[in-house]
């Protein structure tokens, strides 16, 4: 008769328990030391769990350098821009474009041209409008040659102030336009658009990353319309001196 086999019952844990146990037991020692050798900010952590509590939005600018203030109920953000308050940026920006507005006037007064040419300003750029026809013939994209006399004047001007962007566009009437070289106003005011950009770049130099060129056609008109002087208003080309403290994004 066979004899049964005794099974052996060691006392104690399994062997792979004890393996086990070992391996958490450092991975908590492990990290029981990276929090321990670990700086929090309290303030920042308290402002953040503050504006989470209160259901507001955390502002982060691009470039915090560690500089942020709490607002209340919240709100977190830099309070100031280049060492100046939001308003004293805003006001430099304000005294900036009423000084070169000035000097435009100035400017096109001295060479006879305030009866050809606008300037208009508002918070953020300066807004020098030609009449109409004083640039192109009609249903053409070609400067005329009395334009470039105009434009060089003007050019000369805006060299003075290398550090604003220039945004230059043109505007039709509706009176809808269908010719072989310019299916439509949209076409057409385009291209005047970026003839004047062109000449601005190739025949005085400006560097072209300082100038962007729209063409809006007939859809931003300053007066509707309705009668022949309100649509010679909207037939126009505009150059739009941005302000330094603005982004043409901005605008």
């Amino acid at each position: 008769m066979a004899k049964e086999k005794k099974i052996e019952i060691k006392e104690g844990l399994p062997e792979w328990m004890g393996t086990y146990g070992d391996m958490v037991t450092l991975l908590l020692c492990f990290f029981v030391l990276m929090f321990a050798t670990s700086t929090v900010d309290a303030g920042k952590f308290n402002q953040i769990a503050a504006s989470f509590a209160k259901n507001q939005i955390v502002i982060m600018p691009a470039q915090t350098n560690g500089m942020l203030e709490a607002m209340g109920n919240g709100i977190i953000q830099m309070p100031q821009v280049n060492g100046e308050s939001d308003k004293e940026y805003e006001q430099e920006g304000q005294q900036e474009l009423e000084q070169m507005a000035e000097k435009f006037k100035t400017y096109f007064a001295q060479n006879n041209l305030q009866d050809k040419i606008e300037v208009e300003q508002n918070d953020r750029f300066i807004t020098i409008n030609f009449k109409d026809g004083l640039l192109f013939e009609s249903g053409s994209a070609d400067l005329k040659p009395e334009a470039i006399t105009v434009l060089g004047q003007i050019a000369n001007e805006l060299l003075k102030y290398p550090d604003n962007h220039i945004k230059i566009e043109g505007h039709t009437d509706n009176r809808p336009i269908n010719t072989a070289r310019y299916p439509n106003n949209w076409y057409l005011s385009a291209a005047r658009a970026i003839s004047v950009a062109t000449y601005f770049t190739d025949q005085k130099h400006f560097p072209p990353d300082r100038i962007s060129t729209e063409g809006y056609g007939e859809y931003k008109p300053k007066v509707p319309n309705d009668t022949p002087e309100n649509r010679a208003i909207n037939r126009r080309v505009e150059i739009k001196v941005i302000s330094k403290y603005y982004s043409n994004e901005q605008i």
